[in-house]
């Protein structure tokens, strides 16, 4: 009992100060489907899979104090090989909700930056924007005015996929991580010198994050 209590007590002593638990959704879209058949994959492989938009919504959770609840962010990923590839450079857009305050924001910049630096690669700026989420059933959209939309579709049953055909993992640690269709997917800023437009293909990966 002395050593359970002790070895509780060692690991609070271990947190950061002031950091909890953020809990959400989470929903990822890629330039390339990340379930088809082989063929498929290697074609797009060198030619596709260079850009990504992620997405969190945060459902509960404070992080070094500050409380985020009920916030959404959104990070534009673009690189110069395919996302996949550890080597790929990357540079992005972090969107944070124009309704978090000076000090939220600070803290889910900090928090992306650090947590998935490798993901996110030179972030070159960070803009607060109007987030619009739902998730009704299994349809899931995201639209950010001007900047990004996304209609995403879970399947069926979470055992309609193939796993030998499933050839990414997302790019975050997302718990039971579902392949999802892109209905849509849309890039409008032009923040990192390129724009897209995708839909209809099974590009997307849906789940839930816990960040501690």
């Amino acid at each position: 009992m002395k050593t359970t209590l002790l070895a509780a007590a060692l690991a609070l002593l271990l947190l950061p100060a002031g950091a909890q638990t953020l809990r959400g959704d989470y929903v990822e879209a890629r330039t390339c489907s990340v379930y088809a058949g082989g063929c498929h994959y290697s074609g797009e492989y060198v030619t596709a899979g260079r850009e990504a938009l992620l997405f969190w919504h945060i459902r509960e959770g404070r992080w070094n104090g500050v409380d985020l609840s009920g916030l959404s962010t959104l990070a534009a990923v673009v690189a110069d090989n395919n996302l996949a590839e550890p080597s790929a450079r990357r540079q992005s857009v972090i969107y944070v909700d124009a309704r978090a305050s000076k000090a939220q924001c600070e803290a889910i910049v900090r928090l992306l930056s650090h947590r998935y630096a490798a993901v996110l690669g030179n972030v070159r700026t960070v803009k607060p924007v109007s987030i619009h989420y739902a998730q009704q059933d299994k349809q899931i959209t995201v639209d950010v005015p001007g900047v990004a939309t996304l209609h995403v579709s879970r399947y069926p049953c979470k055992h309609c996929v193939q796993p030998h055909q499933v050839w990414y993992q997302p790019l975050t640690p997302v718990r039971e991580a579902e392949v999802a269709s892109a209905k849509l997917s849309v890039y409008r800023d032009r923040q990192l010198g390129v724009v897209w437009q995708r839909g209809e293909e099974n590009s997307a990966f849906v789940g839930e994050f816990e960040m501690r």
